[in-house]
């Protein structure tokens, strides 16, 4: 049984600002584990790493794991650590052979290393540290006064992280590509000859996307794609249509569902971040993708907090719970479908705490894009229109 969360036995994760973190889940940026200062080498090993784990085999949790993953399991959703034991259960024994000050003698096993914050979308449930794509108009947004507007690289051309990678090679079985729009980022296309170039094809690489182009330059990803194994994308809708393509500035539905055919054999389910935009046609959306024999995996929208699907009144949430019923009864679903649905509504039907604060954030955020781009929240959510005047 795996005590506490398997990844800081397996897991290095370096984030869009060079930072390195236990998992993408982690928002906390200033209690970084190290930074592309340090060689990288010297992370999954260093003193905060192995505090961590001795931590979790003693059964404490961590202060950054909780409001990552413990915080959302109390409230009876789905946490990124229940799904990755879940998925990595078979790496169990590696905390078994912890040296008693937490160290390991075993490399990183899964690399979760983004290359930059290049994206050619503006999410609502994102922002300039991120995405590329915020940084002309992010001055425009009071929430994102103090963050930083510049593209960001810290490992396409970093002599250190190539050293590693190739100390280590022998021991990653996992690369997971994120973003920004990982299909738009030259370090990804370098990562992909890399590995052809080393004979480490074998390695199994999960993507996601947001589908919006499948070209880059002179690159054909369907071509690098030939060469290895195993390959899965979780391409992110979050929403069906139009509440996808407001809450998504740039996303187009049409091309998206055009893309996802081009590459559904290589797609593992879509993922679906429920917030205020979301949840409301995601039975459509889950409804719509069963229709094409693909399934839709729902995560648990952890910041910012003033996007909380549970800050929706109570009306809502009872109407949000009977199409969830009605979908149910009208498609059929496995066993880890029905579960991760439940999970989600148990979510949703929480409370959450300094309720009032949050709706003023969100009406003042929401606003404020809104005015930017044009486009009105009650003409797209017109059954929340009441709600939202209110306010």
């Amino acid at each position: 049984m795996i005590k506490g969360c398997i990844l800081p036995w397996m897991h290095l994760y370096g984030d869009v600002k060079g930072q390195y973190n236990l998992c993408c889940h982690i928002s906390d940026l200033d209690n970084s584990i190290g930074t592309y200062k340090e060689p990288i080498s010297s992370i999954f090993n260093n003193e905060k790493y192995k505090k961590i784990r001795t931590q979790m085999l003693s059964g404490d949790v961590p202060k950054r794991c909780k409001k990552a993953c413990y915080d959302i399991e109390d409230l009876g959703g789905e946490s990124n650590r229940q799904q990755v034991n879940k998925r990595f259960v078979k790496f169990a024994k590696l905390q078994d052979h912890t040296n008693e000050d937490g160290s390991v003698l075993n490399h990183p096993i899964y690399l979760d290393i983004r290359f930059g914050n290049k994206c050619n979308f503006k999410c609502r449930i994102c922002g300039p540290y991120a995405s590329s794509a915020w940084f002309k108009d992010s001055h425009k947004i009071s929430q994102f006064n103090n963050t930083s507007k510049q593209l960001e690289d810290y490992y396409t051309d970093s002599p250190d992280f190539w050293k590693y990678l190739d100390k280590i090679k022998k021991s990653v079985k996992y690369f997971y590509f994120a973003g920004g729009e990982p299909l738009l980022m030259d370090g990804h296309y370098k990562l992909l000859e890399w590995f052809i170039d080393n004979n480490k094809t074998d390695i199994e690489l999960t993507y996601n996307t947001n589908l919006s182009t499948l070209t880059y330059k002179n690159y054909d990803v369907f071509e690098l794609w030939k060469h290895f194994d195993n390959i899965s994308l979780w391409p992110s809708v979050d929403g069906y249509k139009s509440h996808c393509q407001y809450s998504r500035t740039n996303f187009n539905w049409n091309i998206f569902e055009t893309n996802l055919l081009k590459v559904k054999k290589y797609v593992n389910t879509v993922s679906c971040t429920t917030s205020i935009y979301s949840i409301l046609t995601t039975p459509e959306l889950i409804a719509h993708m069963k229709s094409l024999y693909i399934s839709t995996y729902l995560s648990v929208l952890d910041t910012p907090y003033h996007l909380d699907m549970r800050l929706l009144p109570k009306n809502i949430k009872n109407h949000i719970n009977k199409k969830f019923d009605l979908l149910i009864k009208k498609v059929p679903f496995n066993l880890i479908e029905l579960d991760n649905i439940t999970k989600t509504l148990d979510y949703l039907n929480k409370d959450i705490e300094d309720k009032d604060i949050l709706l003023k954030k969100f009406k003042l955020y929401n606003e404020e894009v809104d005015h930017l781009n044009n486009t009105s929240f009650v003409k797209i959510y017109s059954e929340l229109a009441e709600w939202y005047e209110k306010i």
